[in-house]
């Protein structure tokens, strides 16, 4: 199963009817609320994705794709549900990354605007291990990033995921070019030993 969840201010239809057509396959769109804190936000997720899970074939992966800071969101979901996971330009760092964007807000896909505060942006703490090795990633990263320097991810990533970089800019247009890649994560046979996982907290 596919799943996309979406970056800040934004709700993600564009991007996950793009991926559709690009796998030819349905996406399930996942999506998180700019103004609340990080833990509510992931946990509604996690909830979502645990859901979905029972509806899932016996052969099938779970594969979360996120864009920017849905990169983020699925890093540490994979991390916590060991699932397979795709990450176009992640944000690693989003206190870093929120901090640009400090301040009134709007989500161009709602036309909601909110106060992006100190308070939120200190919500973002996760104890685990983002780029813990043994977990399938599929790291997209563009040269012509302008919102993130792709250099911290590829180094941030590096020895613990298969990372393409491309000519691409912050926000992906085409899905195609990455489609046969992603295709492959669905059905892949990969043993992720939780033991092991732990071991590495």
């Amino acid at each position: 199963m596919y799943v996309y969840i979406h970056g800040l201010n934004s709700d993600g239809k564009r991007s996950a009817a793009l991926l559709e057509k690009s796998l030819k396959e349905k996406v399930v769109r996942l999506e998180w609320q700019c103004d609340r804190p990080f833990d509510e936000n992931i946990a509604y997720l996690l909830h979502e994705t645990e859901d979905l899970e029972k509806q899932m074939d016996d052969l099938e992966n779970m594969v979360i794709i996120g864009s920017s800071m849905g990169g983020y969101y699925a890093a540490v979901i994979a991390v916590l549900k060991c699932y397979y996971c795709v990450l176009f330009n992640p944000v690693i760092n989003p206190k870093k990354t929120l901090l640009q964007f400090k301040g009134l807000n709007r989500n161009f896909a709602t036309s909601q605007t909110y106060e992006l505060t100190d308070e939120l942006i200190n919500s973002y703490r996760f104890s685990g291990k983002l780029n813990k090795h043994g977990i399938p990633r599929y790291v997209v990263l563009g040269k012509n990033d302008t919102v993130l320097d792709y250099r911290e991810a590829e180094e941030f990533y590096r020895g613990c995921s298969i990372t393409e970089i491309t000519d691409d800019e912050h926000q992906i247009k085409d899905y195609e070019p990455y489609a046969k890649e992603i295709s492959t994560m669905k059905y892949a046979v990969c043993y992720i030993d939780p033991d092991e996982l732990e071991s590495q907290n």
